[in-house]
């Protein structure tokens, strides 16, 4: 993606899950990742009665990202949720697809 100005996203794994379903200590992450083209998309308010604006994007990430469904994703210091899975494109890198929730 050399030419574009890219920027540095966090991906923040979860904790992993022991056999009774309690988080494991110690096992959650954050990995920056560098290189990563940030398309914001568009936003919409929630229904009636509530105070929510839920706004979409993807990130273009390098070949090789390791980013998974679970995961969630700090860009521009905001906390977004991946949705599905991410497209993995070979040496063309992954495209993932995100979503914010506010209020």
């Amino acid at each position: 993606m050399a030419g574009f100005n890219t920027e540095t996203v966090v991906v923040v794994r979860p904790p992993a899950i022991d056999k009774f379903g309690d988080p494991v200590p110690g096992s959650s992450s954050e990995t920056p990742v560098g290189g990563c083209l940030f398309a914001p998309g568009p936003s919409e308010e929630g229904g009636l009665g509530t105070n929510q604006v839920v706004t979409d994007g993807h990130i273009y990430g390098p070949a090789g990202m390791d980013i998974e469904a679970s995961d969630r994703v700090r860009i521009r210091g905001l906390m977004y949720v991946v949705v599905g899975r991410p497209q993995r494109w070979g040496t063309a890198g992954v495209v993932t697809a995100v979503r914010l929730y506010e209020g």
